[in-house]
């Protein structure tokens, strides 16, 4: 199986299916178009290393909107450390009039991304190069979002320390985690823990967790 083919596309549907949550054709076509281009870049840039087609539709894509029923749509949206582009595109395709920043610091990796948004075509989306704590100093920004998340980037108090000028007083932070990341510790002086939500990756059969947490102001 190719990725971007018929056959990965239908893969990501009926994936999404298992666990509840509707993929269109036409949203599996976008997800093709950035799911090509993550490989053909990755030939020249480190952005992932997951390359097998079916791992990159479910490892990348799935697991990045298979948990927004816990994410809010309303608000707008910063993805912290958003690497090749996730969560924050595959979410962007579900969720298309939801505005959204994407941040990372590494200019090759939002090179990337602002390659897929104008592919895309999308709108209401913006890729910056810029650390978290660096684009809380701007005024602009400042308790801007409502909603951030962030997938594989850090420890819990790290997170919060790094949204902690970026997210709106009643904002949260939603936290794509693995099953052995910890949230036992999580009531350190930054932050509390809100929920946790367990789910396991379609064909794969991973376990994940999504944690949300707030900031102790």
């Amino acid at each position: 199986m190719q990725v971007g083919s018929d056959a990965w596309k239908t893969l990501l549907i009926e994936g999404a299916a298992q666990s509840g949550l509707a993929i269109d054709r036409g949203q599996a076509d976008r997800m093709a178009v950035h799911a090509k281009a993550l490989v053909e870049w990755n030939r020249k840039i480190n952005l992932t290393a997951i390359t097998n087609a079916t791992e990159i539709a479910i490892k990348h894509f799935l697991d990045a909107v298979l948990p927004m029923v816990h994410i809010p749509s309303q608000g707008w949206l910063l993805d912290m450390g958003t690497g090749g582009g996730f969560p924050g595109i595959p979410l962007k395709i579900m969720r298309s009039a939801q505005p959204m920043t994407l941040i990372d610091g590494s200019r090759k990796k939002i090179n990337f991304v602002k390659h897929v948004l104008r592919q895309l075509a999308a709108t209401d989306i913006d890729a910056l190069q810029m650390r978290a704590e660096a684009l809380g100093r701007e005024a602009a920004f400042r308790q801007r979002f409502q909603v951030v998340v962030c997938r594989a980037l850090a420890d819990l108090e790290t997170i919060a320390d790094m949204a902690a000028e970026l997210l709106s007083p009643a904002g949260r932070i939603y936290v794509y985690q693995g099953p052995g990341d910890d949230v036992a510790n999580a009531q350190a002086g930054n932050f509390q823990l809100v929920d946790t939500f367990d789910y396991t990756l379609p064909v794969l059969g991973d376990r994940r967790r999504l944690t949300v947490i707030s900031l102790m102001r």
